[in-house]
Formats: structure tokens, sequence, C-alpha cells
């Protein structure tokens, strides 16, 4: 019976994922419901019972069962979610591994998640700590690279998401468009100004979103602070108005200029396009290019920033599972299959970034192309240290930035007042009323009193 329950509400939850369904949709009488799909009257009832319980669907006296508006924002049991369609696809080929999850395209949340980098740092209290569930599957790590888990635990050890993938980010860029437009190829090694210069050159025959896939998001801007040297913040210590860090935010302010750039990025699949052969640049990671594209792209690394380091932004997609997931054996069944060699492969035999067991990132490099062996070379030159905990600090910055780049603030007075103001955080964060300061000064002084009483009585 649990089976068909389960068919009824598959056939009504793809109905939602496909748009055959709407939010405000009248659904036909359970009794009708149950005669299109061949199924008993007391299972489809059974399942709008569910549905209804999980705020799917909503049941009004007398007038029937409507799919609520709100139905995007509900986390239901087991479901599975991410911000790329390709991990929800995969998901669904290993189901027989992971009976109980449910592959979705269309819900906002789900109970466990692949999310990228920034959105899982700064929204760490949601997840759940993973540590222990990842020492119970997996108690010899030597099969893992170590380094990009690096900024997705706490001081304490939580670890509040498991990268399952990971990627430098490289300048791809179309040789036959730029001889064709008079503007040298890139080189390794090759700097800031003359990226500058090719932009200024590519201006005179293209607009801005055919020449750089630009954009107001902190994954990218972020990509120049540390190529310049800085950070927001490090170890504690706020980094936002650092000379260096102010460094990274004029190149990107000097980018935005030689653009000609006016207004925020709007949609547009850049990828696609460039992909086609008609834009210049693709700042990517290797899960974002398409090796077998039209367009016979090559890459090289970012340009340096004089004085500043050789990285840039790591890419991570990482599972994360909902603090109120009440099902431990599945969460255990996740972590067990996503890092396991079977899925990890596939995830080589994909291209799709880097996969986190070394032997299945190894194996997927392919020796004869040089555009994948860059990314090979730049895998260690990556930090995911942007060490913002919270979205409303995440916000604070991304709108100071913003303010920079298309209000025309000068940067040096908006990160002095950003760093005013994340000090203050930082500082009140860490309140502790003198009086339970004093208490616990006291309690550890009879802590030490007593030990030392110990000794001597023992002598």
């Amino acid at each position: 019976m649990a089976d068909k329950i389960t068919e009824v509400r598959e056939h009504i939850l793809g109905g939602l994922e496909s748009g055959e369904l709407a939010g405000g949709d009248k659904l036909p009488g359970a009794r009708e419901f149950s005669e299109r799909i061949g199924v008993s009257l007391a299972i489809v009832q059974s399942a709008f019972t569910s549905l209804v319980r999980e705020g799917i669907l909503e049941s009004v006296s007398r007038s029937g069962t409507f799919v609520r508006h709100d139905w995007r924002e509900r986390i239901l049991p087991g479901s599975f979610v991410s911000f790329r369609r390709f991990w929800p696809n995969l998901i669904g080929e290993f189901r027989e591994a992971i009976p109980g999850i449910e592959p979705l395209n269309s819900f906002e949340k789900g109970m466990f998640e692949v999310r990228a980098t920034l959105d899982v740092q700064q929204n760490r209290d949601e997840y759940l700590d993973l540590a222990g569930l990842f020492d119970a599957e997996y108690p010899e790590k030597g099969c893992f690279f170590e380094a990009p888990f690096k900024n997705f635990r706490t001081v304490d050890g939580r670890l509040f998401g498991i990268p399952l993938i990971f990627s430098p980010r490289v300048f791809c860029y179309n040789p036959e468009l730029l001889a064709r437009l008079g503007c040298p190829e890139p080189h390794s090694g090759w700097n800031f100004d003359e990226f500058l210069d090719d932009v200024r050159i590519l201006r005179r025959s293209l607009p801005p979103n055919r020449i750089f896939n630009w954009s107001n998001y902190s994954f990218f801007w972020i990509n120049f602070i540390f190529r310049a040297g800085g950070s927001i913040i490090d170890g504690g210590k706020v980094m936002i108005d650092h000379p260096r860090t102010l460094a990274g935010i004029f190149c990107v302010k000097a980018l935005y200029e030689a653009l000609g750039v006016r207004e925020l990025k709007v949609g547009w699949d850049y990828a696609e396009h460039f992909n086609a052969g008609e834009c210049a640049f693709l700042f990517a990671a290797r899960e974002e290019v398409d090796f077998n594209a039209r367009c016979r792209w090559k890459n090289v690394p970012m340009p340096l920033i004089p004085g500043g380091a050789d990285l840039t932004a790591q890419a991570t997609d990482l599972l994360c599972i909902r603090r109120h997931n009440g099902d431990i054996e599945l969460a255990g069944k996740m972590v067990r299959t996503m890092l396991s060699e079977t899925f990890q492969d596939r995830l080589g035999e994909l291209r799709y970034g880097i996969p986190i067991r070394k032997t299945s990132a190894i194996n997927s490099f392919d020796a004869n192309d040089p555009r994948d062996l860059l990314f090979l070379s730049e895998m260690t030159k990556i930090s995911a240290g942007y060490n913002i905990d919270s979205p409303e600090i995440s916000n604070l910055i991304s709108n100071g930035v913003c303010e920079i780049l298309y209000n025309g603030a000068d940067p040096i007075e908006v990160t002095t007042e950003l760093g005013n103001v994340l000090r203050s955080v930082l500082r009140l964060r860490a309140f502790t009323p003198k009086a339970v300061r004093k208490n616990l000064q006291d309690k550890e002084r009879e802590v030490v009193c007593a030990g030392a009483a110990g000794e001597f009585s023992a002598v």
C-alpha cells in the first residue's frame, strides 16, 4: 500500500515539476482521480492527506482539493534539491542505492541539498553537523582531498557541508573571435592591465555581455580580492578595508568602467553563447565549461594582480542536510553513496568539477587536452575563505561593493564604513555581561584552587 501511495504522490509532484499543475489549481475529486490513474480510492485519499499535511495541497470544505500557492517553499521528507538541475538528474541514476530519496527541481529547499560555497557558509546554521556521519561512513579519509573541506568546518569541528566536487576558476577565450577583432591572445602569466587592454580593444566592436561574464554576485568579485592578496574576514580579523582588499576592488571597478557596465546584470545564459562562438571570454570553473562545444576555446590562468596572490575563489558543490531531518539512516546512505567510488567516478566521467575522491579526480583528467590540464595545475591555488557566516553580513558586504560598482561611491569611504560595521558586529556578537564574566572567572579560580588542594592532600 505504501508503494501505491508513493506512486500517487509522485504523480502529483511530477505534475508540479513539469508545470502541468500550478498554485491555485484544483485537483479532480479523489474518486475521479483514482479512476483516472487506476488505484483505489483509499490510496488516493491517503496520498492527498499526506500532501495536505506537508503543505503542498489544501483541502477546502465543500470546494475540493487545491494546490497551495506557496508549495515551492515546502520541505518534503526525503526531498533532494540543488541549485543546478545536474544534481537531481544524477541522483536519479542512483535511486536504487538510496531508496526513499526524492530528487526535485522545482522546490526551493529540500531535506537534502547540494549548494554552492558561499550559500553554504552564510546559511551554516540551517544545516546538520555531518562530522559524525562522515566519520561513521568513512573513518579513513585518505582517499579524499583534504584542503577543500577547510572552510566548511567551525572552530569546534562542526562540519556543515561535505564537498562533493571543487574547482579553480580560469579564463577561457575564443581565439578565432579575438583574432578577427585584432585582439592578442592572452598567455600564462599575463597581468590585469593586459586584460584591461584586451577589453578596451574588444569594446570597439562588442557590447559588454559579449566580452566577459561579469557579475555583481560575491562569487565573481571575490576572485579579484583574493587575487590581489586581500580578503573579507581572516581569522576573525576584519580585512574588508585592508589595502590589498582595496586593490582587488579597484580592479573590479576598473573592469566595469572598461566594459562600460551601467546596470545590474540581467538574465542571460552567457556560457551558452560563449560555447556557440559568440563571446570573447568566459571566466569559469571546470563544471561550467563544455569541452565539446562548437567554439574551440582555449584557456589561461586568471590574470595576475601585482603584489597579490596566485589564487582564485574555490568553486564547490557541497552536500548539506537540514537540521530538522529525522531520517538519520537515509542521511547516512546519502553520505555513503555520494562519496562512493562509483558515484565519484561518474562525476569524473562527466568531467563535472573535480571529484573530491582522489582517484576519481585524477582519472577524470584528459592528458591530451591542455585545457583540462590547466584545471589540474590550478587546482591547489584556490581559497574558499569568504568567512561570512550569515546572510545579513553577506548582503551588507555585497550591497557595499555594488554601491561602488554601480553608483560610483568612493571605494575607500565604503570599505572604511563596512570595516567599522563588521568590527562592531563581531565585537557585540561576543558580548558577555561583566557579572557573567566575573562568575566564570570565579569558577575557574575555584577549579584551580580545588585542584591545588587535592594535590597537597595527596602529598
